[in-house]
């Protein structure tokens, strides 16, 4: 009976990066047991979470220096284009409020007659 549960022990010791004290454990039975299945799990998930943390941390700087190579250059691009719209609308407003200052002789087209 204790053969299965030593062969468990040295299986779940052969997990663990760091050995842990099973002896202890062992007086436990099933409850021991337990406990070093919730060490082990708790060591391989806190080694997972870390790897996961550090390739979304390089994922993330590489994202930002995209932002700092493509986005931001676009983006002032896009606001002096802004600025130029809203530069020739400022015009084209200045030019309509000069011809309705100077009349409706102002408005009027030429005919498209012959003057020869």
């Amino acid at each position: 009976m204790l053969d299965w549960y030593n062969t468990a022990l040295f299986f779940l010791s052969e997990a663990a990066s760091d050995p842990v004290n099973f002896g202890i454990l062992a007086q436990y039975g099933l409850l021991g047991f337990v406990a070093a299945g919730a060490i082990v799990f708790g060591r391989v998930s806190y080694k997972r979470e870390i790897e996961r943390a550090d390739r979304l941390e390089t994922e993330v700087t590489r994202l930002n220096n995209l932002i700092i190579e493509r986005a931001i250059p676009a983006l002032t691009s896009a606001a002096q284009a802004a600025d130029n719209a809203t530069r020739l609308l400022q015009n084209m407003q200045r030019v309509q409020e000069m011809d309705m200052m100077r009349g409706p002789a102002s408005r009027q087209q030429p005919t498209g007659g012959d003057d020869r």
